[in-house]
C-alpha cells in the first residue's frame, strides 16, 4: 500500500499527482523535478513514473518526503542496444526499435500510473501524453500536459513527425490544462492545437540561489598558460543546432585576452567536441559536469552565450533554462535575435541579441560588453536583481500552484469549452513541420511581442 493510499484510508484530504516521463532520470527534466519537490513541500504526494534501461538502477527511489520515483526496466530498448548498438545505421532497424520501445513504454507506464491511484495525472512531453490520457480518463481524473518542447518540431527532421503532430492534434483538445515554458508556444497550443484554454506559461527558471564568487575557470586557464581578461562561456549541449561552429568561428575576431569556453557534451558527430571546434588559445573545451558543480564554472565566467539555429519553431521559440542560470550568476547574455528570448534579454536589459549565424556580429557584441564597462555593470546588476525578484523557480511555482487549484480542491476536470482568447486573434506561425527557417512567426494583431 502506498503512502497516498494509507493517508486516504485514514481520512486525510491529501492529494496525489502522478507524473509520467519517457526518460530514466527526472532530474534531467528540471521543470518536472523542481515542480515535484515544490508540490511535495506543499503537502501534495508526488510520484513520477519513468523508464530505466539499467537493471541496477533503483526501481523505487525516494527523493524527499512526499516525492518518489518509480521506474520499470525497459527490456525492448536493452534488446535493441545489445544487438544493434546505441544508434543503428539501418533505418528499418532504427524505426522498429523506436516503435517497439514506445509500445512497451505505453503499456507499462499505463499499468504503473493506474496503480498510482492519483488525483491528477501529468504528461511531461508528448510521448507521455497518450498513456497519461488513457489512465486519466479511465480514472476520471484531471489531465495536465507539460509541453516542455514543441515535440514534432524539436529538430529539423524529426522521426515520425507527422504521426506525433497528429497525436498532438487529437489529444491536446482533450487535456484539462496545458503548461508551456514560453508564451509563443502557448499561443501555438491554443490556436493550432485547440487547447481548451490559453495554456499556462511557466518559465524554465531554476530555484534561486545567491550569487557566488568563483575563479575556477580563470585559475584553470592560468594554469594552462592561457591569458584571460574576459571569459565567454557556452554551457550545454554541443550540437550543430546550437550554432557551435559559428560561435567557434567568432573567436577568430576576438581581441587578445578574450577566451571562449565550451562546457558540455554532444552526440552523433559531437562525441569529441574539441575536434569539431578546433584547438586554439582562444577556445577551450571542458567536458560536461554535474549540475552540483555547474555554478562554480558559471560564476567564474564574465559573459554567457547561447544560440539556436533557426531551423524549426522549437528553436525559434526557444525556452532555455541556461539563460536564467547565466543571469543568476550575474553574466550578461549574448543570444539569438528571436522574439521570445529578445523580450527578456533586451527588454530587461540583461544582454544583447544578434544573428547567431554571423560570427563577426557575435564577436562585436562580445567586444561591446568587454569594453563598455558601464553597460556591462548595468546589465550585471539587472541580472542579479531580476533573478532575485522575478526570474526564479520560487516565483514561477506560484503561477503553477495557482493554476492547479481547481484540481487540488477536488473540482474535477476543467470545463470543456475553449476560453482565454478570442478566435479573432487567430494567427499562423510559419515555419512548417520540422523544417525551414521561420519567416513571419508572430501573431497578427497581437500586442504581446
Amino acid at each position: 500500500m502506498t503512502n497516498g493510499e494509507t493517508l486516504k484510508k485514514a481520512g486525510s484530504a491529501v492529494k496525489k499527482i502522478c507524473m509520467i516521463l519517457y526518460h530514466s532520470n527526472p532530474s534531467a527534466c528540471p521543470p518536472l523535478f523542481h515542480a515535484a519537490i515544490s508540490f511535495a513541500k506543499r503537502g501534495v504526494l508526488v510520484e513520477t513514473v519513468c523508464v530505466s534501461s539499467d537493471p541496477d538502477y533503483p526501481m523505487l527511489e525516494t527523493i524527499t518526503e512526499g516525492y518518489q520515483i518509480r521506474r520499470f526496466y525497459f527490456r525492448s530498448q536493452v534488446f535493441f542496444h545489445r544487438h544493434f548498438g546505441l544508434s543503428p545505421s539501418n533505418q528499418l532497424v532504427a524505426g522498429l526499435q523506436y516503435v517497439c520501445s514506445y509500445g512497451e513504454f505505453l503499456f507499462r507506464s499505463c499499468a504503473m500510473a493506474w496503480k498510482a491511484r492519483a488525483d491528477i495525472y501529468e504528461a511531461h512531453d508528448l510521448p507521455a501524453l497518450l498513456p497519461s490520457y488513457i489512465v486519466a480518463r479511465l480514472r476520471r481524473k484531471p489531465l495536465v500536459f507539460h509541453a516542455h518542447e514543441l515535440y514534432p518540431e524539436m529538430i529539423a527532421k524529426m522521426r515520425f513527425a507527422r504521426l506525433w503532430k497528429l497525436l498532438e492534434k487529437i489529444l491536446v483538445p482533450r487535456v484539462d490544462l496545458v503548461v508551456t515554458p514560453e508564451e509563443n508556444r502557448s499561443r501555438i497550443y491554443y490556436y493550432e492545437y485547440h487547447s481548451k484554454r490559453m495554456p499556462l506559461t511557466v518559465l524554465n527558471c531554476p530555484p534561486y540561489v545567491p550569487p557566488r564568487k568563483s575563479t575556477k575557470l580563470r585559475d584553470d586557464l592560468a594554469a594552462r598558460g592561457i591569458p584571460s581578461d574576459t571569459i565567454v562561456l557556452y554551457q550545454g549541449l554541443m550540437d550543430t543546432s546550437r550554432c557551435i561552429e559559428e560561435l567557434a568561428e567568432s573567436a577568430r575576431y576576438f581581441n587578445n585576452g578574450t577566451v571562449l569556453v565550451f562546457l558540455g557534451a554532444g552526440f552523433k558527430g559531437w562525441e569529441n567536441p574539441s575536434a569539431v571546434v578546433g584547438r586554439s588559445e582562444r577556445i577551450v573545451h571542458y567536458p560536461r559536469v554535474n549540475y552540483e558543480e555547474l555554478l562554480e564554472y558559471t560564476s567564474s565566467a564574465d559573459i554567457g552565450v547561447l544560440f539556436y539555429r533557426n531551423e524549426c519553431r522549437n528553436n525559434y521559440f526557444c525556452a532555455p533554462n541556461k539563460l536564467y542560470e547565466y543571469m543568476m550568476m550575474g553574466l550578461p547574455v549574448i543570444t539569438n535575435n528571436f522574439p521570445g528570448i529578445m523580450k527578456i534579454v533586451e527588454g530587461e536589459n540583461v544582454g544583447l541579441c544578434v544573428d547567431p549565424t554571423d560570427p563577426p556580429a557575435v564577436a562585436r557584441a562580445i567586444e561591446k560588453l568587454r569594453t563598455n564597462r558601464a553597460l556591462y555593470e548595468a546589465m550585471r546588476e539587472n541580472c542579479f536583481r531580476l533573478t532575485r525578484e522575478k526570474y526564479n523557480w520560487q516565483e514561477e511555482f506560484k503561477k503553477l500552484y495557482e493554476g492547479y487549484q481547481t484540481f487540488l480542491n477536488g473540482n474535477g476536470s476543467a470545463a470543456g469549452h475553449r476560453t482565454g482568447a478570442s478566435d479573432s486573434g487567430r494567427f499562423i506561425l510559419h515555419g512548417g513541420l520540422g523544417g525551414g527557417a521561420v519567416k513571419n512567426p508572430l501573431p497578427t494583431g497581437d500586442s504581446e511581442r
